[in-house]
């Protein structure tokens, strides 16, 4: 099976502005320059507004203390104090704005009254027009002086994180939440295994043999095994997703190849190559989108390709298959009315991630990881991670992420409860990226699952309830 990602190299490239600096160990905050998820009016002329966020900024700014400690335990480096102080002028610009704007339309109501009547004092009629003369040019010049302004606030403001979740570790390390036998301490480069890998790069490997049926019958076993236990639909997602998805869910733009089109008929809401099995192929479907309560929750799956770009712990690491760009993958949608059944839902996946692993028969864990490691739409990430004998480090082969309704007021996603619209509490992300297992086994030389052994996993009984499976067994140990 050849696994390929060389040809992508003719058609795109790096993006030259990123909204984003990654970073090894988490994500840091910069302001970005120009944005695709928010388009001021002087932009307009050059291209169009795709999008407008729900900016609900009393409610935000009330929550200073919430924002200010994830904001530290993240460690971006926001001021929000001079947000808020932004926001203050911001408000004042606008006021002034609308006083103008009613001054002007009363004018012009003034002016057609006069010329209605029969008789009309020319003097008064062109006072008036001078008038509304004067004022539409002071309007024009505020605006385009605010321009500016609101282009630096309100980005700043989009910048700004998620809450963090109550079960997110504050500290430097992770928190545990299952763990599966001992891990191995001794183990071999799985490149060196020749007969099932050939590696070239991070954009060209063949797998061989058993390891490639395994990338395919692994994928599909897995998500069979997702439709029928946890009752999900499945999904074919688009290949590629514009700058203004990416922006919506806070994705460091390094994370994906940035395409070259041509012609490019929007510059700033470019495309990305993310690959169908993304979290952010989703949300276009999901965009603007408003949900009845009896369709609630929403379980989506899907799997296929996934392009990300994973940059080395260090400057000496070497490229392997833990690094590889393209992987097939398995990926999850959930959609709730509310941030309980979020948290419901999202041990409901981390249940069924624990019983599909348990199956290979190498040690792996659950983990809660770290504040400063989640992108700032994240609240909540946890990771399903094997350790890797040769590296004598945690490798994550899955995550699963909670992004409660920050995602959804950003891409206006609703649902519509008798006369009221609320936004949804959104989770998912990758629980499988089999071209890393894949490696994974070939250090604890575990021998791959055959087609039938893997879809035998979908027809084992498991009656017992999702919700009393081992992860919500650790977390009973805490109430």
């Amino acid at each position: 099976m050849r696994r390929s990602t060389k040809f992508i190299n003719n058609i795109i490239r790096l993006p030259i502005n990123s909204s984003f600096r990654f970073h090894p160990i988490g994500y840091k905050f910069q302001s970005r320059p120009i944005s695709a998820l928010y388009i001021t009016g002087d932009k307009a002329k050059e291209t169009y507004a795709t999008l407008l966020p729900f900016m609900n900024f009393k409610s935000t700014f009330e929550q200073g203390h919430e924002l200010e400690r994830s904001i530290r335990h993240r460690q971006m480096k926001s001021n929000l104090n001079k947000i808020m102080k932004m926001y203050a002028n911001y408000k004042e610009f606008n006021e002034k704005i609308k006083q103008l704007e009613e001054e002007r339309d009363a004018t012009a109501k003034e002016l057609r009254q006069l010329i209605k009547q029969e008789t009309n004092d020319e003097n008064i009629m062109n006072t008036l027009k001078e008038k509304g003369i004067s004022l539409r040019n002071d309007l024009k010049r505020l605006k385009e002086n605010f321009y500016p302004f609101e282009d630096e606030f309100i980005h700043m403001f989009l910048d700004l994180p998620n809450q963090l979740h109550l079960h997110c570790p504050l500290g430097e390390h992770e928190r545990i939440l299952y763990q599966y036998k001992e891990p191995l301490t001794n183990g071999k480069c799985h490149l060196i295994q020749t007969n099932f890998v050939e590696f070239i790069d991070n954009t060209r490997y063949y797998f061989l043999d058993e390891a490639a049926e395994f990338d395919i019958y692994c994928t599909q076993a897995f998500t069979q095994y997702v439709l029928q236990k946890g009752h999900f639909t499945q999904t074919a997602n688009p290949d590629f997703v514009r700058c203004v998805l990416l922006e919506a869910n806070a994705t460091p733009m390094h994370y994906y190849h940035k395409v070259m089109e041509e012609p490019l008929n929007n510059q700033l809401n470019t495309a990305f190559l993310t690959g169908g099995a993304s979290f952010e192929s989703f949300l276009g479907t999901v965009t603007k989108l408003c949900v009845y309560p009896s369709f609630l929750p929403l379980k989506w799956v899907c799997c296929g390709r996934l392009y990300e770009k994973v940059l080395p712990m260090a400057k000496d690491d070497a490229q392997n298959l833990y690094t590889a760009t393209q992987s097939n993958a398995v990926q999850t949608f959930v959609a709730t009315s509310t941030a309980h059944e979020a948290e419901e839902q999202m041990d409901s996946i981390l249940n069924l991630c624990v019983d599909f692993y348990r199956n290979f028969n190498i040690h792996f864990r659950v983990t809660y990881v770290p504040a400063f490691q989640l992108t700032s739409s994240e609240s909540l990430r946890a990771q399903i991670e094997i350790y890797s004998p040769h590296q004598k480090r945690y490798i994550c082969v899955g995550r699963v992420s909670n992004y409660k309704d920050f995602v959804s007021k950003r891409i206006l996603f609703t649902g519509r409860e008798e006369k009221e619209y609320n936004f949804l509490h959104i989770v998912g992300g990758p629980i499988l990226y089999t071209t890393r297992l894949t490696a994974a086994l070939l250090e604890h030389e575990q021998p791959f699952l055959d087609q039938n052994h893997l879809f035998a996993m979908i027809s084992k009984d498991s009656s017992a309830d999702v919700k009393k499976k081992p992860i919500n067994e650790f977390k009973n140990l805490f109430k």
